[in-house]
């Protein structure tokens, strides 16, 4: 069983570095060709690829290098990795963001004139990049034993997902792609330049919203803040209202990395003979009710 899961997550990887090569040789492409071109429109354009670029190096990260084994100087793994790669993504499209803001400002005084065609002909490869794109992340891989320990269904399930928030991040690509060729077809027939700056402005206003958020949740995590979704007072009063429990004291909670939270607390119990279905009972509401799957308990007979 262990031999298919190794072989069906080196195929979701294959998949993702196929797609990532392509998608930051595109990238890549839309760099020359704006200094080419003159075209504000690409610039903005590979910043919305640098967002799928980076979604997908984060896809790859949590599929083979965060799957590392701990070491004694590393006890948690490489899990991290995924959310500074995740920090300095963020920070970079935002400086670029605000690049684009700033020359779509003054090309709106001062529209540049741009060679269409190339620009065109260049959002038309984005295009097909794209679509080869979605289409291999799109094949599904099955398990075929049915007798599957639990741990191993979680990690399929957690890279399928990987895999469909790295497709849709290509799929949410087209939408730039189709825009630079409008774009491109506007400037062609009409000569109305402008479109390439009010493009671009659109798209770094697309850009930034998603931007923010995955930095506030990379900070937040290395901060060891207390994970989106899980209500810290919600988590304690469930512990308290397990029969048997008397108090509780140094409660942390906090996340590894996305999708990974973790726990500790002291909890206070009267009756020691008990503990065990007591914890039994405290780690299931934990992992049932608030997905942390991750938690470490210390039974006490005291308050502090």
């Amino acid at each position: 069983m262990q031999d298919v899961n190794e072989k069906l997550s080196s195929h979701r990887i294959s998949k993702l570095k196929i797609v990532l090569l392509l998608t930051s040789a595109y990238f890549v492409v839309e760099i020359i060709g704006s200094l080419l071109t003159g075209s504000l429109a690409l610039i903005a354009d590979a910043g919305h690829m640098l967002t799928d670029v980076g979604g997908l190096a984060l896809a790859l990260l949590a599929l083979s290098f965060t799957r590392r084994k701990p070491t004694p100087q590393r006890t948690y793994g490489f899990y991290r990795m995924e959310i500074l790669a995740s920090l300095a993504n963020s920070v970079a499209l935002i400086l670029l963001s605000i690049y684009i803001f700033y020359e779509g400002y003054r090309h709106l005084f001062q529209p540049p004139e741009i060679q269409s065609i190339p620009m065109t002909i260049i959002g038309a490869v984005g295009l097909a990049v794209n679509l080869f794109s979605v289409r291999t992340l799109g094949g599904h891989s099955h398990d075929h034993d049915g007798h599957e320990h639990e741990h191993e269904h979680e990690h399929d399930e957690e890279e399928n997902l990987n895999i469909k928030g790295a497709r849709l991040e290509v799929l949410s690509d087209t939408i730039g792609a189709i825009g630079v060729i409008v774009t491109g077809i506007i400037i062609f027939t009409t000569k109305f330049y402008l479109a390439d700056a009010i493009f671009s402005i659109a798209l770094a206003v697309f850009i930034l919203p998603r931007t923010w958020s995955l930095l506030r949740k990379s900070i937040n995590i290395l901060m060891e803040g207390v994970p989106v979704g899980i209500d810290y007072e919600d988590v304690k009063n469930a512990i308290l209202e397990v029969k048997g429990v008397t108090g509780l004291f140094d409660l942390h909670i906090w996340s590894i990395t996305s999708g990974m939270n973790a726990l500790s607390a002291h909890v206070v119990i009267i009756d020691q003979s008990k503990a065990q279905v007591i914890l039994k009972e405290v780690t299931g509401i934990l992992e049932n009710r608030f997905k942390i799957t991750r938690s470490t308990i210390q039974i006490e007979n005291y308050h502090e």
